[in-house]
């Protein structure tokens, strides 16, 4: 007995000592805490939840994983509140799929509010997974037909899933109907950068006024859009404010090394990258970042592990994507090329170069005629009677029995050119 009572007071004692320590800015130490106490208890959930989190505020995400899948172990049948904190943790450490996993058990066992679901259905249609979005978002919309929120989500999911007139129009109507739904107006921003209209996406994310425009997402979006017009001083001054006010924001701190290499600073750019490993030690915009810093030092391998650890941490990250199909084409890997381009392209991130390279490929092949004609009826749309689409188009086309005729390219709103 009095051992018992010993055991209970040395787990209480330790369980304090991991607080005192979390407290004083140590969770490395407070982890260790937290196992020991965990080690006297087995059976208790509380101490792999707290080491979880000690985790998490150290930066060892993969080991706050593992906590919290033994706290789900541990607990009584499947707690919502740990799968939930997990896939926090599965989207930080960019295992998207396993994040979906997770959410989708909970979404049929009743245990996500509305936010959850719609949060699910835009992860599950930048996947490639319209049909399982719209099933995410069935209990919203059967209950709120109109919900102006779940609407915004259903235009996503018909962009990703190639319905573009249809999304245009519905983008157009939330943001008349709902001038403050900044979600929406987003959407559209994001929608003309990456179908090529970078000039119009910068004067309607300029319509965005007042602490909306402050927004982190706000911010970062506007960042992407000066950079790809090359105004690189003015993106590098917009991110310089976001991380004075968020000063420990990663995202903000990748953009602006990135900003400072485009300017040239590559001492600037590489001071900031590590401070962004040191806060997110698989950072992919950070990873990238030191990727290029090593091209232009004509360190290619080390580059190419670089942007390998970025695709790593987040298989959809897009700059990274970029850089890679380029050396694999230029190593004469023709099919690792051609999918890393597909995959770029899917993600709506595809360059007007990267669309014409990809339709050249298709033609070159002799595959997926269909899909390179869809990517030449949107070039020819807004270059029409170009040289050089029309041959590509005819290397590309079918018997005129088989063409179908379909919606590309993009439709520039009302609303789009307001000032």
């Amino acid at each position: 007995m009095e051992a018992v009572q010993t055991r209970a007071e040395t787990y209480e004692s330790r369980l304090a000592e991991g607080r005192t320590l979390m407290a004083a800015n140590q969770p490395a130490r407070a982890a260790k805490a937290f196992r020991a106490a965990s080690n006297l208890a087995r059976e208790k959930v509380e101490p792999l939840l707290l080491m979880a989190e000690a985790y998490r505020a150290a930066g060892n995400d993969a080991s706050a994983i593992l906590a919290f899948k033994e706290a789900e172990a541990a607990a009584p049948g499947d707690d919502p509140a740990i799968q939930k904190q997990m896939v926090d943790l599965y989207l930080q450490e960019g295992h998207t799929d396993e994040a979906i996993s997770t959410l989708v058990a909970l979404r049929d066992s009743k245990n996500l509010g509305d936010t959850e679901l719609l949060a699910l259905a835009r992860l599950q249609a930048r996947s490639g997974d319209p049909e399982g979005a719209f099933k995410s978002l069935e209990p919203i919309q059967s209950q709120r037909p109109d919900d102006p929120d779940a609407k915004t989500v259903e235009a996503e999911i018909l962009l990703n899933k190639g319905d573009e007139l249809l999304a245009a129009k519905l983008m157009d109507r939330l943001i008349e109907e709902n001038p403050g739904l900044i979600d929406a107006h987003l959407l559209r921003v994001r929608y003309f950068l990456n179908s090529g209209y970078p000039e119009v996406a910068e004067q309607d994310i300029e319509t965005i006024t007042g602490k909306d425009a402050k927004r982190a997402d706000v911010v970062l979006l506007h960042a992407r859009i000066l950079t790809k017009l090359e105004k690189h001083d003015k993106a590098a001054e917009v991110l310089t404010q976001l991380v004075e006010e968020q000063p420990d924001n990663a995202d903000a701190l990748g953009m602006l090394a990135e900003a400072k290499l485009n300017l040239g600073k590559n001492t600037e750019a590489q001071d900031l990258v590590e401070k962004v490993l040191h806060l997110k030690a698989r950072s992919p915009r950070a990873l990238y970042v030191r990727g290029r810093i090593l091209e232009a030092q004509g360190d290619k391998r080390g580059a190419q592990e670089n942007y390998s650890y970025a695709l790593t941490a987040d298989p959809r990250f897009a700059p990274a994507l970029s850089r890679v199909w380029r050396t694999q084409q230029e190593a004469g890997e023709k099919t690792e090329a051609l999918e890393t381009l597909q995959k770029l392209y899917k993600l709506g991130e595809a360059s007007l170069e990267e669309k014409v390279a990809l339709a050249q490929m298709y033609a070159d092949s002799g595959n997926h005629s269909e899909r390179g004609l869809k990517i030449v009826d949107e070039l020819l749309k807004r270059e029409p009677g170009n040289p050089k689409y029309v041959a590509l188009k005819a290397a590309l086309a079918p018997a005129p029995s088989t063409v179908k005729k379909r919606f590309t390219g993009p439709i520039i709103m009302r609303g789009g050119h307001h000032r």
